[in-house]
């Protein structure tokens, strides 16, 4: 194992005490640290070997440029001959990319509605001072742990500075020896959410690269998958969209299945479609996007965890009704719901974790939407 730059308990310019190592990405090494000015958790994130300390400065001025609740703050930038780091907001919980992994298939079109709103809000901050994030990925989105994703936050606004150079060497080395987008981790990891336009010249590309990447962004939320896949399956099929000059998707297979929520999946659609737009000037802003989602109407009614007990009550004719029960895991209650609430990869099942929210009913309280989980 490669020994990281810091170690328990070292403190930073008498200030930022380390806690523990939180995590490595491509471009820098990422510690916990406890601010004993402020009293306060933050993230100290330092360049890895080899990166420029010039570009991680730049990095950390962008950054700091961004003040939005929907960013993660960049509060501090230190450097000397032998030591530069810079210091950010620490956001507790996990990436929209960890999130993907282990708690959802897919999101209902409120939870769904709810991330890309904020997400949009960020982008628009960030576009409005002329900064593009050039490498907006779910895995550079933090949200926080609660099942209603409360808090939604981007980061690496600064970081983006370094991929950038970083990504164009490694799509000159990709150009030459395919072989090398499996060993490069920025690369792969961006290749799933890269414009066409990203291909023909990087360092050209601007905030229009930004907008494909929340299109993709939201068909995996409303699918579990990138719309073009993933390594060279999808660096394909986009250069194929190119040349044709349009994209090719089908709707998520649950999609009309839902009378409640049927004009809002055609919504969410309407906005995928409009960001995917292989020309660039085609696609809307980030301003456009704000404007779009501020109307949408999705429910934003807080959701709790728990799991199915039953459902489907026999009837005396052997057939069965569409209802069942959830017992919250927090409070141990149970909650009444409706199988056309149910939004899952099969038929709901006792035992299936689930998120939920609940409302006043009679003579049950009911519960919808009825979230699949992990």
């Amino acid at each position: 194992m490669k020994e990281l730059k810091f170690s328990n308990e070292t403190v930073l310019i008498d200030r930022y005490k380390i806690e523990r190592f939180h995590l490595a990405g491509g471009m820098q090494e990422v510690y916990l640290c406890f601010d004993q000015a402020l009293n306060r958790h933050v993230v100290v994130k330092t360049p890895k070997a080899g990166i420029k300390d010039r570009r991680f400065k730049r990095g950390a001025e962008m950054g700091a440029r961004i003040n939005h609740p929907n960013v993660a703050a960049t509060f501090d930038y230190f450097e000397n001959n032998t030591l530069t780091f810079m210091v950010e907001e620490y956001i507790p919980g996990l990436d929209l990319g960890k999130r993907l992994e282990t708690d959802f298939h897919f999101m209902d079109p409120s939870l769904a509605a709810h991330v890309i709103h904020h997400i949009a809000r960020a982008l628009h901050e960030a576009h409005r001072v002329g900064i593009c994030h050039r490498d907006l990925k779910p895995s550079n989105i933090m949200t926080s742990a609660d099942a209603s994703l409360n808090i939604i936050k981007l980061t690496d606004f600064g970081i983006a500075k370094l991929a950038e150079n970083e990504i164009a060497v490694e799509m000159e080395l990709f150009e030459k020896d395919d072989s090398t987008l499996t060993s490069s981790n920025t690369l792969l990891g961006a290749v799933p959410y890269l414009a066409p336009e990203c291909w023909d010249d990087w360092k050209a590309a601007g905030q229009p690269m930004d907008i494909w990447a929340l299109g993709c962004i939201s068909y995996q939320l409303l699918t579990g998958a990138p719309p073009f896949g993933t390594g060279k399956q999808a660096i394909g099929n986009v250069i194929k969209a190119q040349q044709k000059g349009q994209v090719t998707l089908s709707k998520p297979a649950w999609f009309g299945k839902h009378v409640n929520t049927a004009t809002i999946e055609n919504e969410l659609w309407k906005i995928i479609l409009s960001c995917l737009q292989v020309e660039p000037t085609s696609r809307p802003t980030a301003a456009d996007l704000v404007s779009t989602c501020n109307s949408l109407c999705y429910a934003t009614t807080p959701r709790r965890i728990g799991t199915i007990n039953r459902f489907g009550v026999p009837y005396a004719n052997g057939s069965q009704s569409n209802t069942g029960n959830i017992q919250d895991t927090e409070t141990g209650d149970t909650w009444f719901f409706h199988g056309s609430e149910f939004f899952g990869v099969s038929l709901p099942e006792a035992g299936q974790r689930v998120s939920f929210s609940i409302y006043p009913g009679v003579p049950h309280w009911r519960s919808a939407p009825i979230l699949l989980l992990r």
